[in-house]
């Protein structure tokens, strides 16, 4: 093969033979880390002593679930979900909590759903059949799984156990009324009225109760980048599905959204007109008396995702265009510090480089031009407020100063907020994804009710592994610790769509710099590290992005070093000289 090399930039076919080296690498070792964890959960089933600790099983899980984010729509990926479920399954035995169980029917549910043709499939249906009957006492829920085995799974390996299971919650749900029929005899005419009476008001209430409205619908839109936010006025369950075109009938591409429980009020138009390259419109209406739907009219073919914030409730559609009608490249894997390329000793002839070679740098993300810098809170939403300090304030102090110090590097700054207002958190990233920005940086302030608590951290989205994550997570998104726990298996698939491991690397640079920086000028800051957990604010970024907590002012002696306009000036520093090494790094890379 001839190498070309001029500015040292190499020519596209060594850049596509290293890509497909890196694939091919990654393919091996995500081979080998499910035979090293399938051997893990094997040996610790056996063992009896080792298997008592709920420790052990999490961590195992742990192994899985790294191995289902390195490749989720891979060979391995269903048997992974399976084996993630069967590790819930083993802890739930001897656990004896439901909660276990529950997650080991999500990861059924899920293998089942995402990989409904795999030859595991029915496997996953059965195994998930069996705990919603023997240890959730939900039969009907039970023989609905089962007859999507006897319906679609007749060759399965599950098919005779499925068949023989249905028979035998049929039997025992019969033999249940023929005792309650019996039973029913000695209860009084009274009593059983008294007793209807009570269940339709409470049903009526609960219809009363249940009823949401859909406030607004808001949308913001580039050419290949389109976010939908649908405000609803409480919590409401939904559904979605995606239609294909039909010509005959003058449809386009369709992505529905079904609210249950729901109702559109006045304001909201039945139809929204958008035509942004993306959407042609947003139709509302109403299939049955107590759904509102939500359709998304699609110009082509779209990628999408849909997943709910809460505080206030809302459901976000992110629709995005997919290059030439296809998938875009798997991210590059930066997670590893750049070295940068040993200099030839003699200079060697070069021939001039295809001008393609550019626009493929370009394409695997090796660029970094634009910075959104993010202010966290502002306008009605104060942030963390202590000891003298309101953290919208001085964020966004922070915010400028960087800006200043990235645009004498030769950045391109943006602003999410650049004065006092409200900006919802979903609005933030929709911002960078419509400007194509290339990094995403997120400032705060971090507050404790331990006053002793202090140090800079720096976070990047991924799930929460430590309770202190999930606490800071839970106060940045406004919603309780124990719903980040519900939050982070919602929005697994989410996040493995982001640049994780991007973001990891430059986290890492942030993090060092910052403290590197402050303690050569005689501050005593301690770091805290670099962590991750599931932000809002950075759900659905396209490029890499971060969140940095510059301290605590819940911390007296922190907040008096944050009141310090030059140690506020140190940080900056360090977070601009860390972007500056990444993008430096960047540039090294793709001269490789």
């Amino acid at each position: 093969m001839l190498i070309i090399r001029k500015r040292g930039v190499l020519c596209l076919p060594l850049l596509l033979l290293i890509f497909l080296i890196s694939v091919t690498n990654s393919y091996a070792t995500i081979s080998q880390d499910y035979n090293s964890a399938l051997n893990q959960f094997r040996a610790l089933a056996k063992n009896s002593k080792q298997a008592r600790y709920r420790s052990n099983w999490k961590r195992l899980e742990d192994k899985f679930l790294a191995i289902y984010q390195a490749n989720p729509d891979g060979a391995h990926a269903p048997k992974v979900l399976y084996y993630m479920g069967r590790v819930n399954e083993e802890l739930a035995k001897r656990s004896y909590l439901s909660s276990d169980y529950q997650a080991a029917v999500d990861y059924y549910n899920r293998c089942a759903r995402r990989f409904t043709k795999h030859s595991w499939t029915d496997d996953s249906l059965y195994r998930l059949s069996r705990i919603q009957y023997y240890n959730l006492n939900k039969a009907a829920d039970a023989r609905r799984t089962l007859n999507i085995i006897l319906r679609k799974y007749k060759n399965g390996d599950k098919y005779k156990s499925a068949i023989a299971l249905h028979r035998k919650i049929v039997a025992d749900i019969n033999s249940s009324k023929a005792k309650s029929k019996s039973g029913s005899h000695a209860v009084s005419k009274a009593v059983a009225e008294a007793a209807k009476s009570v269940s339709t008001a409470r049903k009526r209430s609960h219809r009363a109760a249940s009823k949401v409205a859909l406030k607004d619908i808001r949308f913001t839109s580039s050419n290949d980048y389109t976010r939908v936010v649908l405000d609803l006025s409480g919590d409401a369950r939904y559904q979605y599905k995606f239609l294909n075109a039909d010509p005959s009938r003058n449809l386009p591409f369709r992505l529905y959204i079904d609210l249950e429980g729901t109702a559109p009020v006045k304001s909201v138009k039945d139809e929204l007109k958008i035509y942004d390259g993306i959407l042609r419109m947003i139709r509302v209406g109403k299939p049955v008396p107590t759904t509102s739907r939500v359709v998304l009219d699609f110009e082509s073919v779209q990628k999408y995702t849909v997943f709910a914030l809460e505080n206030p409730y809302r459901v976000v559609v992110d629709v995005s265009a997919p290059k030439d009608g296809k998938m875009s490249h798997p991210p590059v894997d930066l997670s590893k510090k750049f070295a940068a390329p040993k200099p030839n000793k003699k200079p060697s002839r070069t021939i001039p480089p295809s001008r393609k070679v550019p626009d493929l740098i370009e394409q695997l993300g090796l660029t970094v031009k634009t910075v959104m810098i993010d202010a966290g809170h502002g306008g009605k939403d104060p942030g963390a407020s202590k000891n003298r300090i309101r953290e919208k304030d001085y964020v966004l102090k922070v915010a400028k100063m960087l800006g200043k110090k990235l645009k004498a590097k030769g950045f391109n700054v943006l602003y999410t907020r650049s004065r006092d207002v409200f900006i919802p958190l979903e609005e933030r990233t929709a911002k960078a994804n419509v400007q194509k920005v290339d990094l995403f940086v997120s400032l705060h302030i971090n507050a404790n009710r331990k006053r002793s608590v202090n140090g800079i951290e720096t976070y990047y989205l991924n799930l929460a592994r430590s309770k202190s994550a999930r606490r800071v997570a839970a106060r940045e998104n406004a919603i309780t610790e124990k719903r980040i726990s519900d939050l982070q298996f919602i929005l697994t698939d989410l996040m493995l769509n982001s640049k994780m491991q991007e973001s990891k690397a430059l986290a890492e640079l942030v993090q060092k710099s910052m403290v590197k920086t402050v303690r050569a000028r005689g501050w005593k800051s301690k770091s805290n590290g670099v962590r991750s957990a599931p932000f809002y604010v950075l759900m659905g970024a396209k490029m890499p992005s971060i969140l940095v907590e510059l301290g605590y002012c819940s911390n007296a002696t922190e907040a008096k070093r944050l009141r310090n306009s030059s140690y506020l000036n140190l940080l900056a520093d360090g977070i601009a000289n860390a972007l500056s090494t990444y993008r430096r790094n960047l540039k090294n890379y793709a001269a490789m």
